[in-house]
């Protein structure tokens, strides 16, 4: 493969195709195209009629101002257009760039935030992805032109500031604070970062809808929750999905969540002593004095959720003198700890389904330490058990999967888990690194000092947010009370936390839906760009663009794969590439619209 073909390859691969085959046409090897490509259209066969052929007669007046200017006065007309209210908010007009003479000719929606930074269209993550879908057609983006026509959150939705405080996003909007939110990276980690935006946007047509999830605290009648557009990205484990396209079985990002470190030893814990009470969120388990470096070890291990140590004397019944000393330890409320209770408590205390596939060996280290122990036997070998405090029979048989997927057989009987010789020594050797000096009396003798005590297995690392399986009555439609929704952007991460969930940086005014009398003004300097260009094809990145040149109201997934024109010039319909970033898996469909506009334009030829 030569440096041109791996190039390609690459831009294929940015497109999400993994699978590319070539075919030379008779006579012609240097226009190679894929051997999938959709047949050109035959002749003979009816086309798909075309859904509009010239100017809505909204426009007609304004597209006779312009219709006799040349590229330069043209230009230069849109640099001082104040048609319409965007004006106000721009930074500077988006004109279009590329070949003034191209055979392709690629129309989007409108600027974003980069493109009115930098006055040029698609230069943007989103634009990197269409040069990449560009080059795949064995193209440069300087050889095809590229043009535009020109998401949200009710005020009163709560967002979770840097330091933990919540806030309604109305008013961080209208105050222009410019302090941190929490949000999540790349690796899933919530982190605070810098608001760098703020955003208000009429809610139009668009739909509202009100989101929460399973665990959310409890408000008055119903649980936390935001009312947002339909539009409106949330964070799932398939990546950002609007609202309205969320799918049952998706699961939510909630924008809560604890350590890998926490939430190991928090799960080992509950499977153990370990308790989270039924009407609040604070994890509690307590050891008797001859165990209080263990407990304090804990603690220390969960210092996220600030716990509190408390040295008490108890009875032994109720009523009784206080003779046994003990160490009880309780951390504070956490919204994280919601989650946990829900898995752990449906209705008494449960082993969650998920334990059986992800027990791992730190989790399985402290429920060991807390219920179990190593039985040494004179003349036999040690063998270790395990209490399952009072765990139905389903239950049980969810551990002895975790500990299985672990390579570790066991059996219950008694309402305990039992280990045989050679599974307790691989159980110790499991968990060895995790025990600290004061517990490795409840190892097998031969492994506590072969195995020592690493600490480097237990250092701090940061919160990962939980997700949360999507119920229908986690969303569900609102009236649109409210005119006027709101977003915020933050740097980098480009997301934020919510009291209903993670949710994705809207599209600023200038890149939210186009309003109708925008689409109005600003159409007559786009119909006199492409009648000066001439493309032999149209490609419409998006509903809105498709919209606006077809003048239809058809749903993108009806208006891909057609044979439609737009003054005579064969359009092709596709996705948008921010959508695209969203929604990797309908790359593909967008590479077959690519390849469709390549046969139709060189069925033409």
């Amino acid at each position: 493969m030569n440096a041109g073909h791996r190039l390609r390859a690459q831009y294929l691969s940015a497109m999400g195709i993994t699978v590319w085959r070539r075919r030379p046409p008779p006579g012609d090897a240097a226009r190679a195209i894929d051997a999938e490509t959709p047949a050109a259209p035959v002749a003979g066969e009816a086309p798909v009629a075309p859904l509009a052929s010239s100017p809505g007669p909204a426009v007609l007046s304004a597209v006779t101002e312009v219709a006799a200017m040349g590229w330069e006065p043209l230009a230069e007309a849109v640099r001082g257009c104040t048609r319409c209210r965007l004006h106000g908010g721009r930074t500077q007009t988006v004109f279009g760039v590329g070949d003034r003479a191209a055979q392709w000719m690629f129309v989007g929606e409108a600027p974003g935030a980069d493109e009115d930074r930098q006055g040029e269209p698609f230069v943007g993550r989103a634009g990197q992805l269409l040069n990449a879908m560009i080059a795949a057609l064995g193209l440069k983006r300087d050889e095809v032109y590229i043009g535009n026509v020109l998401k949200c959150l009710r005020y009163n939705a709560l967002v979770q500031l840097g330091d933990g405080r919540w806030e309604r996003i109305g008013r961080l909007v209208r105050a222009r604070y410019n302090g941190h939110v929490m949000s999540v990276d790349s690796d899933g980690r919530l982190v605070p970062r810098r608001v760098i935006g703020w955003h208000e946007s009429p809610v139009g047509a668009r739909r509202v809808f009100r989101l929460t999830y399973r665990s959310a605290k409890r408000t008055g009648n119903g649980r936390a929750s935001i009312q947002l557009t339909g539009d409106h990205p949330v964070l799932t484990k398939r990546g950002f999905v609007p609202v309205e396209a969320l799918r049952p079985g998706d699961s939510i990002a909630t924008g809560q969540g604890l350590s890998p470190l926490a939430h190991d030893v928090a799960c080992g814990t509950l499977l153990g002593d370990g308790h989270i009470p039924a009407d609040r969120t604070f994890l509690y388990f307590g050891h008797s004095a001859n165990q209080r470096d263990y407990a304090l070890f804990k603690a220390e291990l969960l210092v996220e959720l600030d716990p509190r140590v408390d040295f008490l004397s108890v009875a032994a019944v109720a009523g009784g003198e206080k003779v046994y000393p003990t160490v009880q330890v309780r951390t504070r409320a956490h919204r994280a700890l919601r989650y946990l209770r829900a898995e752990f408590y449906p209705s008494k205390k449960r082993v969650p389904a998920w334990i059986g596939k992800d027990l791992n060996p730190r989790m399985l280290a402290f429920w060991f330490m807390d219920d179990g122990y190593t039985r040494i036997r004179h003349g036999r070998q040690p063998i270790a058990e395990i209490a399952t405090c009072g765990y139905p029979t389903e239950d049980l048989q969810i551990l002895i999967e975790g500990l299985s997927n672990l390579g570790l057989g066991a059996h219950a009987i008694r309402g305990r888990i039992h280990f045989d010789v050679k599974a307790t020594k691989a159980l110790c050797e499991h968990i060895a690194p995790f025990v600290p000096p004061s517990m490795r009396y409840k190892l097998h003798p031969d492994v506590a000092p072969a195995v020592p005590f690493d600490p480097d297995r237990l250092r701090p690392e940061s919160a990962t947010v939980v997700y949360e399986e999507f119920d229908r009555e986690d969303v569900t439609d609102q009236p649109r009370a409210d005119k006027t929704f709101f977003c915020i952007d933050v740097e980098q991460t480009h997301n934020f936390v919510t009291a209903g969930g993670v949710v994705h940086n809207c599209r600023p005014p200038n890149n939210r839906d186009p309003q109708p009398d925008e689409v109005g003004q600003c159409e007559p300097y786009l119909v006199r760009q492409i009648e000066l260009i001439g493309p032999r094809v149209i490609v419409a990145l998006g509903r809105h663009a498709a919209h606006s040149l077809l003048k239809t109201e058809l749903a993108l997934g009806k208006l891909r794969g057609q044979r439609l024109s737009y003054q005579g010039i064969p359009l092709i319909v596709t996705y948008h590439p921010a959508y695209l970033l969203r929604n990797p898996i309908d790359k593909r469909k967008a590479w077959d619209d690519l390849r469709r506009a390549r046969a139709v334009l060189e069925a033409g030829a």
